[in-house]
């Protein structure tokens, strides 16, 4: 645990030399890529870690040795099992190269993402690792790719391009189906984010909640049935993991009730992906397996936050109320306090999911361990 505290440290220190005083895109590419290639060498070069390393290492050297006689292994994806037996042939392959190579699956993708869409790519990275997208990437290897390449298919999504962006979906499921999911999302995102709107979502999660065993049961009928009436559906995980999407849900939809956020058509996108994930991210309290689902949407968290920040930080509040009262917190002073107490708050609940996550040994990335001879 130390040691990723040790990471944590570096990077907002980082943050801090390069980005807190007169941000700029250059120095905002110089912070992403010395974060990132700290973040790269850790993930390429570890050893046993993370919970499904070990079965990643004995599927490379079963698919690795078996050729294409066959083009299936266990329940993985097709692509999946392809794209291993491709990287088998050549020639000097190894495991550690495998991991090398998908380590760069996960990290480039990220990048861009970061570099091209947040307004502050050093609050999106901090994100990127304490909400564990960066765990996920060195546990659930063939969803990394799914999420790595949704990354890239934000681009179609916010300019209203579903042809492709449905193709890179589908591409995407070659790797992990579950992101699928995200084709009916593209119609989803489209609602203007508004008070009824919260309220119909909220309706739908407690109706989701509720009903949620029998209909999870249901799909498993058909569906990954090694998982019905297992550990992933009759428990969940901790509420904590819901604390920050909260936070950012309701605080979203207060600020476009105010007129704060200009609701552009990538800000409207942003909030409804925000908010569909809370739904997920609460009820996973109840059954882990949504867990899932949730990275699908953290991605989008982490270009949230920022527009937030900077909309309060750009116009504070102001507001008249149904009782005629004036709400007007636009002074330079409260714009400030407003803009650095959200700050604040988004990284302190970051930091507890970070650590309740950590302590509790989330995606086995608890203890860091590295083939390389690294005096820790």
């Amino acid at each position: 645990m130390e040691f990723f505290t040790i990471i944590n440290a570096i990077l907002l220190g980082l943050a801090a030399l390069l980005c807190f005083h007169k941000p700029s895109r250059s120095k905002n590419l110089i912070f992403l890529l010395l974060a990132f290639s700290m973040l790269f060498v850790l993930m390429a070069f570890r050893k046993g870690v993370g919970y499904d390393y070990n079965m990643y290492a004995v599927g490379f050297r079963n698919m690795a040795s078996t050729g294409f006689e066959t083009l299936s292994y266990m329940d993985w994806e097709f692509g999946f099992v392809l794209f291993t037996k491709l990287l088998g042939i050549i020639p000097g392959m190894d495991y550690q190269w495998y991991m090398i190579i998908l380590s760069v699956l996960a990290i480039l993708p990220a990048v861009i993402f970061i570099y091209k869409n947040s307004s502050m790519p050093w609050l999106s990275t901090i994100l990127y690792v304490n909400l564990f997208m960066y765990f996920m990437s060195m546990n659930f290897l063939r969803q990394m790719i799914a999420v790595s390449l949704l990354m890239l298919a934000w681009h179609f999504l916010k300019h209203n391009k579903f042809i492709w962006y449905a193709v890179i979906i589908v591409f995407a499921s070659f790797f992990h189906q579950t992101v699928l999911f995200m084709i009916p999302v593209y119609l989803l995102v489209k609602m203007k984010p508004n008070l009824k709107e919260l309220l119909i979502y909220g309706f739908f999660l407690l109706w989701f909640y509720t009903a949620s065993t029998n209909l999870l049961g249901l799909v498993m009928n058909f569906y990954h049935e090694e998982y019905k009436g297992s550990i992933f559906i009759v428990e969940g995980v901790s509420f904590v993991y819901a604390i920050l999407p909260l936070f950012l849900t309701i605080t979203a939809f207060l600020l476009v009730k105010t007129e704060t956020i200009n609701l552009t058509n990538e800000n409207k996108y942003l909030i409804n992906l925000t908010l569909i994930g809370t739904i997920m991210m609460v009820t996973m309290s109840k059954h882990s397996i949504i867990e899932r689902l949730s990275y699908y949407f953290i991605i989008f968290m982490m270009l949230l936050a920022p527009v937030i920040f900077r909309s309060l930080k750009t116009k504070g509040i102001h507001y008249t109320t149904a009782g005629e009262r004036t709400i007007d917190w636009t002074s330079p002073k409260a714009r400030t306090l407003l803009s650095v107490g959200f700050l604040v708050l988004v990284l302190a609940l970051s930091y507890l999911h970070f650590y309740y996550g950590l302590n509790e040994n989330a995606h086995g990335l608890k203890e860091y361990a590295t083939w390389m001879k690294f005096p820790w």
